[in-house]
């Protein structure tokens, strides 16, 4: 069974970095109960505190869509916009197997 992966890409405003990832941890919360979420994991690059990865596997692409009108969602996604220096980049895939999977 393939499941929905997505990767999103930040790029934050010089030392607000730290600022997102607390974002996403708030939203972590959110979505570890998410019907379908089967992974969430907040990365940054190593050589720059303010590139920050987001790694989600979802059962269905469906499943995040729904992710996103959970409450407080929005409010984040609020929150989080003035601290980007450039929209999020995003490449959706679909995740076939592996470990974890």
């Amino acid at each position: 069974m393939s499941q929905y992966a997505l990767y999103t890409r930040f790029i934050t405003h010089t030392h607000k970095g730290n600022a997102l990832i607390e974002i996403l941890m708030k939203a972590n919360h959110i979505v570890s109960d998410a019907k379908g979420c089967r992974l969430y994991i907040i990365n940054h690059a190593p050589e720059n505190k303010d590139i920050i990865w987001l790694t989600e596997v979802w059962n269905t692409q469906e499943d995040h869509a729904i992710s996103l009108t959970l409450d407080g969602a929005k409010e984040l996604v609020t929150e989080a916009m003035p601290l980007l220096a450039s929209p999020p980049e995003q490449v959706a895939l679909k995740a076939v197997g592996g470990k974890g999977l």
